[in-house]
């Protein structure tokens, strides 16, 4: 069975790229908010944008498509199973709350942050009103990476609990 190790290691390859936005989201933010340039924040923000847009998709992605070969390929692990497997059914949870979040939330509020990038940041009015859509959809990523370290954390020490 050689595809099994092939996908686990696509599985963990995409929890590091999600994780890893962790960090760079932390870093984009800070810049985002201590830059007094309008265009250097503009582009800050876009590239904050662009780089939780990829690394999402690819975390999510890699990690939903995984998860459920690896859960179909397994005759010990299942869906939704509390009773058996408690780690695993509460990342498979989690995993619909992220999602639930991403398309519900972050995905419409990045888009409408995203247009009004496009338009110029020269007045004050519009200044405050995309810091405030930075910081909603900032403590949106930050409720993400935290489901993601919680997801990493029941991955790794699934074996002590």
């Amino acid at each position: 069975m050689i595809l099994y190790p092939i996908v686990i290691v696509i599985h963990i390859l995409s929890a590091i790229a999600w994780l890893s936005f962790l960090s760079i989201d932390y870093i984009l933010r800070k810049s985002i908010r201590e830059t007094e340039n309008i265009s250097a924040k503009r582009e800050l923000i876009s590239i904050w944008l662009k780089t939780s847009n990829l690394l999402g998709i690819i975390g999510m992605a890699g990690i939903l498509v995984t998860g459920i070969i690896m859960v179909s390929m397994s005759d010990y692990y299942s869906f939704f199973q509390f009773s058996m497997n408690h780690w695993l059914a509460t990342k498979q949870v989690f995993m619909v709350v992220l999602i639930i979040t991403t398309f519900v939330f972050l995905i419409p509020g990045a888009k409408k942050l995203s247009a009004e990038l496009t338009l110029v940041l020269n007045d004050n009015n519009n200044e405050n009103n995309i810091n405030s859509k930075v910081d909603k959809i900032g403590k949106i990523l930050s409720v993400i990476n935290v489901l993601v370290l919680i997801n990493l954390l029941l991955a790794v020490t699934h074996k002590y609990i």
